[in-house]
């Protein structure tokens, strides 16, 4: 089913699994079908979750640096969802309704662009996030005076560009082969290696546990902003939920570990991303109600208090 078929979503497998009327596989199917609508069910909160925050940022909320990337990474988060969401739908109609192996082919393709697209666009988010906070928290003077005003804006729109061109390129390498020559697939292979987990990934560790350190060393002084707790939060849950499903299809892909485990485990790290993309507004409503007042206080209040950027240093125009 949706998830069983890939790691580069193995097409082969569906067809051979769906010859064989034995009872393994109708146990199988039917997990696998749990797990769908399991996923459906996370899809659609992360939906209205996400939905609610974009809505909330952009017509109740002063916009300011942090905020610009938070709605960048709900709207990612929103897009991953809703697609996945259809592509799910479409997959269960062709399992129960036989529409043959190349439509679910079609759904499967879709679905394994989707979870690259998704996952690079947070990833590319998350890391931008995590390294400017820790500039202004290292370099507070020097990033006072070298922040313009649209820099925000201006980041988010580049990586959504190279989320795109990153996305695509792994798609026409892993979905439909182009043909390349060895060499230069090879070439592109660890190209996309270095910039995942040599660049991006390093420098979101590294940023996130230097603001955590440099954070969190103060407490005795005074209490770590929410925002700087939020993106703290959102990090580690993208590292356990996200990152399992992205390393294990460059693995796989890099034939570096076996197939077959990937394709047992694939559903599972795909249930997570779906987690991954449906969980951060239960972080900024959770951390807006940490040392609050008792009195119960709406959404709309509470993420008015998370997402007051207080510890920002005014920018330039």
């Amino acid at each position: 089913m949706m998830l069983s078929s890939t790691s580069r979503p193995s097409m082969e497998s569906t067809t051979d699994a769906q010859s064989h009327g034995n009872g393994s596989y109708l146990n199988s199917q039917s997990t696998e079908m749990i797990l769908a609508f399991v996923s459906l069910f996370i899809t659609l909160l992360g939906t209205a979750g996400n939905g609610f925050v974009i809505w909330f940022l952009l017509f109740h909320f002063k916009k300011n640096p942090f905020t610009v990337y938070i709605l960048h990474l709900s709207i990612a988060d929103l897009t991953f969802l809703l697609c996945a969401f259809t592509t799910i739908i479409g997959i269960i109609i062709s399992y129960n309704f036989s529409t043959g192996p190349f439509k679910i082919e079609v759904f499967l393709i879709i679905f394994y662009v989707l979870v690259l697209f998704g996952y690079n666009t947070g990833f590319y988010l998350l890391t931008a996030i995590s390294v400017e906070r820790c500039l202004s928290v290292l370099y507070p003077i020097w990033y006072q005076c070298q922040r313009s005003k649209y820099q925000s804006a201006i980041v988010c729109t580049i990586l959504w560009v190279f989320s795109v061109f990153m996305t695509s390129l792994e798609a026409f390498m892993y979905v439909w082969e182009i043909g390349f020559s060895v060499r230069i697939y090879i070439v592109l292979q660890i190209v996309v290696l270095i910039l995942n987990f040599l660049v991006f990934a390093p420098l979101m560790v590294i940023s996130s546990l230097t603001l955590f350190i440099k954070v969190f060393c103060n407490l005795k002084h005074r209490q770590p902003a929410k925002l700087y707790i939020i993106i703290i939060t959102t990090v580690i849950l993208f590292l356990l939920f996200a990152m399992p499903c992205r390393f294990s299809l460059m693995m796989s892909n890099l034939k570096a570990i076996n197939h077959e485990s990937v394709r047992v485990l694939f559903p599972y790290f795909t249930l997570l991303s779906f987690v991954n993309s449906s969980v951060n507004p239960i972080v900024y409503v959770v951390v807006g109600r940490l040392r609050g007042q008792r009195t119960r206080k709406s959404l709309k209040d509470t993420l008015q208090k998370v997402f007051e950027d207080k510890s920002h240093p005014r920018v330039r125009s």
